[in-house]
């Protein structure tokens, strides 16, 4: 985009700023912003194998930013592994405790692609806490443990570590709309697994509430990843926060966007759900505080005037088009962008160009 708008007018700033939701490219985004250095660990996949993986480490500021699909996501299991009764966030869990013994002070969580249900059971398990069942028996951290959870052992000294992690859904815990019934079929449960890892859910719930004091059955945000949010409120200081606000946060956009007269931005299909907090939707409503008009660049554009009106957008460029298929924009998607960014600043922005 930025070559096409440079081919029609040479002169004009641009200002160019990376942006991602919680998902996809998150880590590689935050690590732009926050110059970080990535940190190689052995840790173990969702099923406790050993395998490599890396997190984002600052020095300075004593923060890490981790993904959980690295140690714990679904792209570590063939699909007939994919199980949510038996995978753990406990790979995740040694990335953390690594970070934690750096000395890190804060710690940014990114939540997209897990293969877990475990309500950070697994996690918490990796940085020293226990649970036992009714027997006092230790259980290991998963899934369908959940409902067997009677007692909590924290170690001798939680860390003083703050977690803000990267959420980009409103699920609950528990219930209709929670981790297990909207998330866990995606992940290898069949219905009696959902229903299973459900109550697993509830019952966690209920268990942090009496042994610390944490509510966390309605909080927004805590069915991301399977309840990991969760597992983490009970014990330690947590921020749920949309993907594209932790970015906005540690770029200077909101300070270069002052005086701009045209934001630009983009994602692969335009539609109803890009009103859910993505990256387009909130960049417009940035946009719209210093009544700057927006331009979205998307592959597909699948939204009537009412969504157009709602997103606050000014321009949709698409370019599937007529004489363009959905495979031919995905095979030369950089240069139709150049080509498409080039037409679009000539034919709105022509007056420039005298």
């Amino acid at each position: 985009i930025a070559d096409g708008i440079k081919q029609a007018d040479g002169s004009a700033r641009l200002f160019l700023f990376p942006m991602a939701d919680g998902g996809d490219g998150f880590a590689t985004v935050m690590k732009y912003y926050l110059q970080t250095n990535s940190v190689n660990c052995l840790t173990l996949d969702p099923l406790k194998r050993k395998i490599k993986a890396s997190y984002e480490w600052n020095t300075k500021t004593k923060t890490a930013i981790v993904e959980m699909a690295v140690a714990s996501g679904l792209v570590l299991l063939k699909q007939e592994e994919r199980d949510p009764l038996k995978t753990s966030t406990y790979g995740t869990g040694l990335l953390i405790n690594d970070a934690i013994d750096k000395g890190a002070k804060k710690i940014i969580l990114g939540l997209g692609g897990s293969a877990t249900n475990d309500a950070g059971t697994g996690i918490l398990s990796a940085l020293g806490f226990q649970f036992k069942d009714s027997n006092n028996n230790s259980l290991k951290a998963c899934g369908e443990n959940l409902l067997q959870i009677e007692k909590i052992i924290a170690p001798p000294k939680i860390p003083d570590t703050k977690f803000e992690i990267a959420c980009d859904v409103q699920n609950v815990l528990y219930g209709p709309q929670g981790a297990a019934y909207v998330y866990a079929p995606q992940k290898g449960a069949n219905n009696d697994a959902v229903k299973l890892l459900d109550e697993g859910l509830n019952h966690f719930a209920e268990i942090l509430k009496r042994q610390t004091g944490q509510d966390v059955a309605k909080v927004e945000g805590t069915g991301a990843a399977g309840g990991v949010a969760a597992g983490l409120m009970g014990f330690f200081e947590v921020e749920l926060k949309k993907g594209i606000d932790l970015i906005i946060d540690a770029s200077a956009i909101k300070k270069e966007v002052e005086g701009t007269d045209l934001l630009i931005t983009g994602e692969g299909k335009i539609d109803a759900q890009t009103l859910e907090g993505k990256v387009v939707r909130r960049l417009s409503l940035l946009a719209a505080e210093h009544k700057i008009p927006v331009a979205a660049f998307c592959g597909v554009a699948d939204a009537g005037n009412s969504i157009i009106d709602q997103l606050g957008l000014e321009f949709i460029e698409s370019l599937v088009s007529s004489s363009i298929t959905k495979e031919e924009a995905m095979v030369n998607a950089g240069e139709l962008l150049t080509n498409k960014a080039n037409q679009f600043f000539k034919k709105h922005f022509s007056n420039r160009l005298d």
